[in-house]
């Protein structure tokens, strides 16, 4: 067989070629300058102010139920407010030193100490009731304020409602 040989031309070298580079251009930055004021979307500059209203109503109001419940305590009078509202101080009357009961101890022992410290009044049951309070501290002195009157009448009751 027969072989052919086909040349094909190469062109001649060009002079210089340019030289291609390459550049990058710092990152475009979209930025809004940002505004604290509130937005509302309701169309209208008008819902501003109306939240404006509601929070001076419910200031008004707020204020307006902190007085009535402070009248709640006004309406009652000295007498009310007293546990033992006849207490008579004995003469150069000195109160002892007691413990605070805190309510972490026994309640019997507490009232065992009391009585003990108070045995001089033993018979005074009224002024047993009122310097009771002197003997309590946290929920305890607050759960005395809120003993009622009519069911405390001797220490007695005091105690057994203590111990409960």
């Amino acid at each position: 067989m027969p072989t052919a040989q086909n040349a094909i031309p190469i062109p001649p070298p060009l002079a210089t070629a340019p030289q291609a580079t390459m550049t990058y251009s710092a990152p475009g930055v979209h930025a809004i300058s940002q505004d604290n004021r509130p937005i509302f979307h309701s169309g209208s500059v008008g819902a501003y102010d109306r939240v404006h209203d509601l929070q001076e109503k419910y200031d008004e109001m707020n204020r307006e139920m902190q007085a009535l419940r402070g009248k709640e305590i006004l309406k009652k009078d000295v007498y009310d407010l007293c546990l033992v509202p006849n207490v008579q101080i004995p003469h150069k009357f000195k109160l002892p030193i007691f413990e605070k009961y805190k309510g972490t101890s026994c309640p019997k022992d507490h009232i065992t100490m009391y009585v003990r410290k108070m045995s001089t009044y033993a018979n005074d049951h009224q002024v047993l009731i009122h310097y009771f309070q002197d003997s309590l501290t946290g929920a305890a002195l607050k759960w005395y304020m809120n003993l009622d009157r009519a069911e405390i009448r001797t220490f007695n009751d005091l105690r057994e409602a203590f111990v409960q």
